[in-house]
């Protein structure tokens, strides 16, 4: 009976991505964002169990304004020895792309006031989250592998593999949050902000195909749009792509910029938050009083 040396255990292992998806959670350790893997969910459409490989949370507790805000990262890792080429072209001035960031709020909107009047827009994420920042933006890829003895692009099941459970899991975290956030009290004042963002970490070749001069161009960061509709889940995200050996970059650059600047934006305009929900709760109650 053959016995099965060290070397080819880790042949095994290191094979599978295990080991990348254990150094990706240590990575998020490090740069102070509390990690753990295989995330679990329920699968809205076959209400079965499934999971993402790692959560990443960081969170600040505003104790004199009774506030909160959390940054909730979720993260696929996929360990790929195909390429995997996102088309990219540049993004034009009237896409609203921070209406594709999901967050959940004490309050999200404050159109009883004024309809132009949002969490992001006094937040200002047009200015502080990197994905609205990012000038080029990708709906749709492709995997190339060998089919025989031909090289093929396709999906190759890659959509169901990596973009759909990172989708629904976010989906389903989005629902059960929004069923823990207390409307806004007037006695209180508590407000709860929680901003939300989907990664997928590929471990292999990450390229872009640009649109307008056709270069192919290997890169660190893809920032993807994706919608999904089904009976249950009906969702469009803008999604981060990110090369495993960039992840490191990728956190203390785009994750931790986003979060640094939102907490301090937040913090800095909670008084005009806090007046906003106040006002806006006096208008409904007002107008419903005329019904």
């Amino acid at each position: 009976m053959d016995t099965i040396s060290i070397k080819d255990i880790k042949d095994s292992i290191e094979n599978e991505g295990y080991i990348e998806e254990q150094k990706s959670i240590i990575e998020f350790e490090k740069q102070g964002y509390f990690s753990s893997g295989n995330y679990a969910f329920e699968d809205q459409d076959q209400k079965i169990s499934r999971e993402v490989d790692i959560i990443a949370s960081k969170y600040t507790e505003f104790f004199d304004e009774n506030a909160f805000f959390a940054q909730l990262s979720y993260a696929e890792v996929k360990k790929r020895t195909n390429p995997i080429i996102f088309f990219e072209r540049k993004c034009n001035q009237y896409e609203s792309r921070d209406s594709l960031i999901p967050i959940s709020a004490t309050k999200t909107f404050f159109s009883n006031i004024d309809s132009k009047i949002s969490l992001k827009y006094i937040i200002n994420f047009e200015t502080n989250h990197h994905q609205v920042n990012h000038d080029y933006i990708s709906t749709q890829f492709c995997e190339v592998y060998r089919n025989g003895k031909k090289i093929k692009a396709g999906h190759n099941s890659s959509y169901e593999s990596l973009i759909l459970p990172l989708l629904k899991c976010v989906d389903a975290e989005i629902v059960n949050i929004n069923k823990t956030i207390s409307l806004f009290d007037q006695n209180t004042k508590r407000f709860v902000f929680y901003l939300f963002q989907p990664i997928i970490i590929i471990s292999g070749p990450l390229y872009s195909y640009n649109l307008h001069d056709n270069s192919l161009t290997e890169k660190d960061y893809i920032l993807y749009r994706r919608h999904h509709r089904s009976s249950t889940v009906k969702r469009s995200l803008l999604i981060d792509v990110v090369r495993k050996d960039s992840l490191s970059k990728y956190i203390s650059e785009k994750l931790s910029f986003t979060y640094n600047s939102i907490e301090k934006s937040f913090k800095g305009n909670l008084k005009t938050i806090i007046q906003n929900s106040i006002d806006d709760e006096t208008h409904f109650k007002e107008n419903f009083a005329k019904l």
